[in-house]
């Protein structure tokens, strides 16, 4: 009760006091201490201690995990799914830096092209439009879309889907069209190899799907590898893909990357916006206009009589001979 009765009779708290103090002091000297240079370079070696062994410990618990999960997939029953995700993630590592490589490539391509001023293939917009009917026979390979003159689609676009380039359309109606595939033996498309940069023809097989032919540097193909379109004709645009090479009994054979999946729906792109060289219209300047001037001059002192019209207006007897005033006529 006598405690109780000072606290409530407003003595000072010297002990509460002091500690407050103490940890404000204490506080302080750690904060002096961590600032010091002369203490870090103190505890410097001790941290590095302490780092590799951290390391060191987790190196070992990361390889202790390794090994029974080594053991689980050797012995467990999920071996191929294990397997097989281990090769996705791989594949996804190595797209992830296909994609970083492309970026950076099409950044320095388009700044090389604004540098140079290029012009490039202005295209038009596209329509996607979904395969409705196979119109299959021995002689032709085609599909029909429902896509067609309403919804601007004219002859000549190409059509694509995911895969690649599938074909082009050959005959359009009011909704519906008609694209003519790769694989048919009529279809002609220039094309070209993406690393050996070589020009052939892509021809249609219905038992092999396409074939090259007519090819420019046919040693510089190689097994396997990705074959897009070349824009050559001025109807298919550029960079398409196309399928992959390879080489059979001495020719070379594409298989087509349209045929790895169903080809449901399909993305027509129109052919590229070259204006024809007859369409332009011719450049005027002073001499187109007038194409004579200079020789209008050179042949003036030599015209005469009744017929050189353009110059009689500046002969000058007329006014030479006329009377000043009146006098006797001649």
């Amino acid at each position: 009760m006598a405690w109780y009765g000072r606290r409530r009779s407003g003595e000072p708290r010297i002990a509460a006091r002091a500690a407050v103090v103490g940890m404000g002091l204490a506080m302080v000297g750690v904060l002096a201490v961590q600032t010091s240079s002369a203490v870090r370079s103190a505890f410097s070696a001790p941290r590095k201690s302490m780092d590799a062994a951290t390391a060191t410990v987790a190196s070992y618990a990361s390889g202790a995990t390794g090994a029974f999960r080594g053991f689980v997939i050797r012995f467990g029953p999920d071996r191929a799914a294990e397997a097989r995700i281990a090769e996705l993630e791989a594949e996804v590592r190595d797209l992830i830096r296909w994609r970083e490589a492309a970026e950076t490539m099409a950044l320095r391509m388009d700044r090389y092209e604004r540098l140079l001023d290029l012009v490039g293939e202005t295209q038009g917009q596209s329509v996607t439009a979904r395969v409705v009917a196979e119109a299959e026979s021995p002689f032709a390979a085609s599909r029909i879309i429902n896509a067609g003159a309403a919804n601007g689609i004219r002859e000549g676009y190409a059509a694509i889907n995911e895969n690649g380039l599938v074909g082009r359309v050959v005959r359009v109606g009011e909704y519906t069209s008609r694209v003519l595939l790769v694989t048919d033996f009529s279809s002609r498309i220039p094309v070209m190899g993406s690393n050996s940069q070589d020009r052939a023809l892509l021809v249609g097989d219905r038992g092999e799907g396409a074939r090259l032919i007519e090819p420019e540097t046919p040693d510089k193909i190689t097994d396997g590898e990705i074959w897009v379109t070349s824009g050559d004709d001025g109807q298919t645009p550029m960079g398409l893909k196309v399928g992959r090479a390879r080489r059979v009994d001495g020719d070379w054979r594409i298989d087509l990357t349209m045929m790895d999946n169903p080809v449901d729906f399909v993305r027509l792109v129109p052919p590229p916006d070259f204006a024809k060289p007859e369409l332009v219209p011719p450049i005027e300047t002073d001499e187109a206009a007038s194409p004579n001037v200079g020789t209008e001059l050179i042949s003036r002192p030599a015209a005469a009589g009744p017929s050189a019209s353009p110059v009689a207006p500046v002969r000058p007897a007329p006014q030479r001979t006329a009377p000043s005033s009146g006098g006797g006529a001649p």
